[in-house]
């Protein structure tokens, strides 16, 4: 009886789950045998081009340790489903017909759906896994008292833990974006209302919570998830209190959950495009002098992911270098305890996606 009222409850307040979309640009090369059917061999050169864009657009999120564990279940995976990623393409110039090596080459332009790829992997459990995450802080304020609100934080960090996000627990693990907005709830159904429909308020009380949210870099603010809104409902045969917080928690939960706001996958496709456009992070080297500078400088062209490194200068005594860097700020960072200037080797100090601290040491 009770699950039969619950339906008739929904049915009477309606509700919605908002649109995902995300896509990013990629200019890939493929490659095919040539046969005697030259048709044939382009249309083959072109499904490699396409399948080496979805590589190259994903290949930002792959944890190159978890991949190591799972190498050919990850990329087979990304590999057989890629043509239903590729959303729209161009040929970039005419086909290279290398009859040396037997090989046709092509380049093409390609907007591949980061929102369907990460949708797509996010229930393959080996490929889910190889998947490298931002580190998330969550800010969730009452509309009404600009307080945090604990009942949805609690529930919305316990969903993201859940799907393996690392939620920042203080300065020591700062967050690389924040999910932020406002909460807000919104009386329903109220336990005793005679004028409810179908009589439902002789017996249930509900509760609707509404969230306006947004995801940013957290040291900057520019916005990585545009704003939207979710809303869900709390359900009580109890008491109104009971209805309202249950509301606050589905909230929380909801934001999460694939069938609902997926949040979780609007950061991972999001997060993609803009690691793909590239970000700039401003590296300070203590210890460093002119030379061993110069030689952090040239390391760090080398690693991959680095797309340039610039206006290396010495400030203040300390070492100064900007690099764009198109790798998770994780990786980038890992990446770069393995450098050496000389006979020093790196040292980070503190850091957030836009500024890394480091010592020579």
């Amino acid at each position: 009886m009770r699950i039969l009222i619950v339906a008739l409850v929904l049915m009477v307040i309606g509700g919605g789950a908002p649109a995902v979309s995300q896509e990013v640009e990629i200019v890939a090369s493929g490659m095919a045998a040539i046969g005697s059917d030259r048709a044939a061999a382009i249309e083959e050169a072109i499904l490699d081009a396409k399948r080496n864009a979805v590589e190259q657009a994903l290949g930002v999120l792959v944890n190159a340790e978890a991949l190591a564990q799972n190498f050919e279940v990850v990329w087979e995976t990304i590999r057989t489903r890629s043509q239903g990623y590729v959303k729209r393409w161009e040929m970039l110039g005419e086909p290279d017909w290398d009859s040396r090596s037997g090989l046709v080459r092509v380049r093409i332009r390609a907007v591949v759906s980061t929102a369907d790829a990460v949708k797509d992997l996010w229930e393959i459990p080996e490929v889910y896994i190889a998947l490298e995450r931002p580190r998330i802080g969550v800010k969730l304020l009452s509309a009404d008292t600009r307080q945090p609100e604990p009942l949805s934080i609690a529930a919305l960090i316990h969903a993201l833990r859940v799907r393996g996000f690392d939620v920042a627990d203080g300065s020591s693990n700062p967050a690389e974006v924040f999910i932020t907005g406002t909460v807000r709830t919104e009386a329903g159904i109220c336990l005793g209302d005679r004028d409810a429909p179908y009589g439902l308020g002789k017996v249930v009380a509900t509760q609707k919570a509404y969230a306006d949210v947004r995801v940013v870099w957290a040291d900057t603010g520019a916005v990585i998830v545009p704003p939207f809104r979710w809303e869900a409902t709390g359900f009580s045969f109890n008491s109104n209190e009971e209805a309202r917080r249950e509301a606050l928690q589905t909230l929380g939960r909801e934001l999460v959950e694939e069938s609902k706001a997926a949040l979780g996958q609007r950061v991972l496709s999001a997060w993609v495009s803009q690691l793909q456009n590239g970000y700039r992070v401003r590296l300070v080297i203590r210890g460093a002098d002119y030379r061993t500078l110069s030689q952090f400088a040239d390391k760090l062209r080398g690693i991959r992911g680095v797309v340039s490194v610039e206006r290396e200068r010495m400030e203040a005594g300390e070492g100064v270098v900007e690099a764009v860097v198109r790798s998770t700020p994780a990786l980038f960072r890992r990446q770069l305890l393995h450098l050496q200037a000389g006979n020093k080797r790196v040292v980070i100090l503190r850091h957030s996606p836009s500024l890394i601290r480091l010592a020579l040491r």
